[in-house]
């Protein structure tokens, strides 16, 4: 028996050693992790946010043109699709014809105010004439000399006169306030730009850099103004939203250090610092806002989002990998 000890007691105390090895490894861990994380406040609650725009034509009609796949990196007013100009080109021509027949009806109404402020001046001259005669024949008339018929003539004639100088005088007026106003000039002016912008808008061009994520639009579909087409995602800026909870904010502040772990980059740190604080918790912008009935409450910690935003990666880690929206993180601020 005490050969048989023996002979296990090198098994036992390698297996001894093994154990204690492995205990001190985890126990350094354990101070490790618990140095890095026991300090400040954290969170799992968090997640890589950025600019995700819905890309939508202003102008509907056919698709004529796809000119990027998903997934494809874009630069700013890159063209991204195309919709069906021929329609809009009609438009268009509509459109340079009414103001080209506004001007027409300008240049009409000031030929026409011209003409009529011409005949105007002759009319004031039969007036005169008129006048002298009325006054002649009314003359002949006190003595004698003119019979009643031609003095109702003479007045007959001046009155005619007299009414056609108004007259045209109101044509004139209507003339010239056509051309002081020229609204329907402007308004198919108006129509033009419009049509012209309808037809730039059929080239529907990319907002900023960026890489197309999901593409809801396929050749040939009839779109309309606001739909959809495909979603732009800027990876150039980039952010980390952390939902802290309520008791975790009492240290933090604008400015404060922050440290970024990524689930799917396994050992990498970004360096961060909070760059501000949503002014509402997060069940505050629910659709249906919690309202817990009297007598009937049960307190809940509620959670703030808090922006994070990213300096970088710790300088051993090398380049750092390229982040993706909506990516899971852990976050820690201040501490340091």
């Amino acid at each position: 028996m005490a050969e048989a000890e023996a002979t296990r007691s090198p098994w036992h105390r390698a297996r001894l050693v093994a154990a204690v090895l492995v205990l001190g490894a985890l126990g350094v861990a354990g101070f490790k992790v618990r140095d890095h994380f026991g300090r400040g406040e954290s969170t799992d609650d968090a997640f890589v946010q950025g600019t995700v725009a819905y890309v939508s034509p202003q102008v509907g009609g056919r698709v004529a043109e796809i000119l990027v796949e998903e997934h494809q990196r874009v630069q700013k007013g890159q063209l991204l699709v195309r919709i069906d100009e021929a329609e809009l080109r009609v438009r268009l021509e509509r459109a340079r014809a009414d103001v080209a027949a506004a001007r027409n009806r300008v240049a009409e109404a000031r030929a026409a105010a011209a003409a009529a402020e011409a005949e105007r001046k002759g009319a004031k001259v039969e007036r005169w004439r008129a006048e002298r005669e009325l006054k002649r024949i009314r003359s002949l008339r006190e003595r004698g000399a003119a019979s009643q018929q031609q003095l109702d003539l003479a007045q007959a004639s001046f009155d005619a006169a007299a009414e056609r100088v108004v007259a045209l005088g109101l044509r004139a007026e209507a003339a010239r306030a056509l051309l002081g106003d020229e609204a329907p000039l402007r308004q198919a002016q108006a129509k033009l730009h419009d049509a012209e912008l309808a037809l730039e808008h059929a080239r529907v061009l990319a907002p900023f850099d960026g890489v197309v994520g999901r593409k809801n639009v396929e050749l040939g579909m009839v779109v309309a103004p606001g739909r959809p087409l495909l979603a732009l995602i800027a990876d150039e800026d980039l952010w980390v939203m952390a939902n802290f909870k309520e008791t975790q904010l009492g240290a933090m502040h604008v400015g404060s250090s922050a440290e970024v772990r990524i689930d799917a980059f396994p050992g990498r740190i970004w360096k961060g610092h909070v760059a501000s604080f949503s002014p509402a918790t997060g069940a505050t912008y629910a659709l249906i806002a919690p309202e817990p009935a009297a007598g009937n409450f049960t307190k809940v910690v509620q959670r703030l989002p808090v922006k994070i935003r990213l300096d970088g990666l710790e300088p051993r880690e090398g380049d750092p990998p390229r982040l993706r929206v909506g990516l899971s993180a852990e976050v820690r601020v201040g501490g340091d």
